[in-house]
């Protein structure tokens, strides 16, 4: 009887650890020096300088009302451009096709050293508190080489 109890600790266990937050992958840096954070960056650090811009780019589902919002950005980057494009250009760019899920881009170029947060929320902002989602990077901005 011992033997089936152990037996449901163990897989518990191992689904728990499974489970477990793996470390985030670290920022990429595009061929046109852009720097890129996606959902796998969540949680990690970039370091960039003044000068470059920094692409966050999360998907969301904006047809049922959810968007990402930045909720704390430091002054020394200026958010330049937000965007938004399918993620399935081949279904959702037919004539005709609406809803699905769409990434929503944010540029943010570095103005001056600093080092601070970002913080943002997945939600329906208008129902405050409604939130799937939230995602965050650690940003370390040094002078202009």
């Amino acid at each position: 009887m011992l033997l089936r109890p152990l037996l449901v600790l163990a897989l518990a266990g191992g689904l728990l650890g499974a489970c477990a937050r793996l470390p985030a992958e670290p920022v990429t840096e595009m061929a046109d020096g852009m720097l890129y954070a996606g959902v796998e960056q969540d949680g990690s650090d970039v370091a960039m300088h003044v000068g470059q811009t920094l692409r966050i780019e999360l998907e969301t589902i904006p047809t049922a009302g959810y968007v990402w919002e930045i909720m704390d950005k430091p002054d020394f980057l200026d958010l330049v451009a937000e965007n938004t494009r399918p993620t399935n250009p081949d279904v959702q760019n037919q004539e005709g096709f609406t809803g699905g899920n769409h990434f929503m881009a944010f540029d943010l170029k570095a103005t001056a050293p600093g080092k601070a947060t970002i913080n943002m929320l997945n939600s329906r902002p208008w129902e405050g508190g409604d939130e799937i989602g939230k995602w965050r990077i650690d940003v370390t901005v040094t002078p202009a080489q």
